[in-house]
């Protein structure tokens, strides 16, 4: 590969399709310390700040977003596609990538289209039990298609897909002692801990259910919640003693995983990635009709995880399998069977090989 061209990771909105190319970027970094980077994602989304942490310069394209629902967006959806096409030719143009690689993200559409024309190929790797539209439309013109897995098959070009499981980024799971964390948060430590996220964005309804059942659970459990940037918590009152409460954990996320003992979040695959990695028992709550659903039934299937619905969150059924998962004998089983789930070690490194 010739050292002019650089490798171009693109996605994001979320954190979801972000963490899994910031392994690959790693993975690439050991095999050549040479290698040249680029990241295309999103404006204002969260992955900005991983990417620049990670040394990555990062350059951000619109792209509209196809709503699922009837919104009068849709009349702008062909001018700013049009744009997007436009300022991603532009991108192209100026760095002549070797490769465009995604998991993911309407961010990556332009560029994948376009990158055939520009002398680069494009891989994508299917994070999710079921295909977004993302990488159904980019999978015509991908000459690879990495995925996690097996149903990926039928879901794109057979002959295109390889089956590797899920690459898995450690840098932001490092962690201090167990000394400097227990101080970092103040935590008690005669109580089991619980982290809350609710994605990158954070979810306002997780938020709202964890306010309701806060006062119940600091009774038993330190609780460590990340509500999303922009996003508040406790607005009319102070947090319970025992209930730590930031926008977005960064630096300190490291500390907050090693430190629970149960994990509520969504079940985006970049999420159900590092529960896998750290073999650590979760309470999902999926994104109701989205593909997260079909996120958590795997996982479920598996007996890897518990799932409450979104329209259980009014009432004490969240409360209930959060005591449910922290039961030694039931939080153990669910270490061990999402540990099997699919393979998170070596993925990285594997589609690092395939861009060289």
């Amino acid at each position: 590969m010739p050292k002019s061209k650089p490798i171009m990771l693109t996605g994001g909105g979320t954190l979801g399709p972000a963490t899994p190319l910031l392994a690959v970027a790693d993975a690439l970094r050991k095999k050549d310390p040479e290698v040249r980077l680029i990241w295309v994602g999103t404006p204002n989304g969260p992955e900005r700040v991983l990417v620049e942490e990670a040394g990555i310069p990062f350059v951000s394209l619109h792209v509209p977003k196809f709503q699922r629902y009837v919104t009068w967006r849709w009349i702008l959806i062909p001018f700013e596609l049009i744009w997007s096409l436009f300022h991603a030719k532009i991108i192209l143009l100026k760095y002549r990538p070797s490769w465009v690689v995604s998991a993911g993200g309407f961010s990556s559409v332009p560029l994948a289209w376009l990158a055939r024309f520009f002398g680069a190929k494009v891989l994508i790797h299917q994070l999710d039990y079921v295909a977004g539209l993302a990488n159904r439309v980019m999978a015509p013109v991908a000459h690879v298609v990495t995925a996690t897995w097996p149903i990926a098959r039928e879901q794109f070009p057979h002959k295109k897909v390889e089956v590797i499981g899920s690459p898995s980024y450690i840098k932001h799971l490092e962690s201090h002692s167990m000394e400097h964390a227990l101080k970092r948060f103040d935590l008690d430590t005669g109580k089991p801990t619980v982290l809350v996220i609710g994605g990158g964005s954070g979810s306002s309804v997780i938020n709202a259910a964890m306010e309701r059942l806060a006062d119940k659970l600091v009774q038993d459990v330190n609780v460590l919640h990340a509500t999303g940037r922009g996003k508040s918590i406790f607005k009319n009152r102070s947090a319970p003693d025992g209930y730590y409460v930031t926008g977005l954990f960064v630096e300190d996320f490291g500390d907050a995983f090693h430190l629970a003992d149960v994990i509520v979040t969504r079940a985006g695959l970049g999420t159900l990635t590092e529960l896998v990695y750290g073999k650590k028992a979760s309470i999902l709550i999926p994104i109701k009709n989205s593909h997260q659903e079909k996120n958590a039934d795997a996982a479920l299937e598996a007996g890897a995880c518990i799932v409450v619905k979104e329209s259980q969150l009014e009432g004490t059924v969240l409360l209930e399998k959060i005591r449910e998962a922290l039961d030694p004998r039931t939080r153990h089983t669910l270490e061990k069977n999402i540990g099997n789930l699919f393979p998170t070690k070596g993925v990285a490194e594997k589609i690092a090989e395939m861009l060289f």
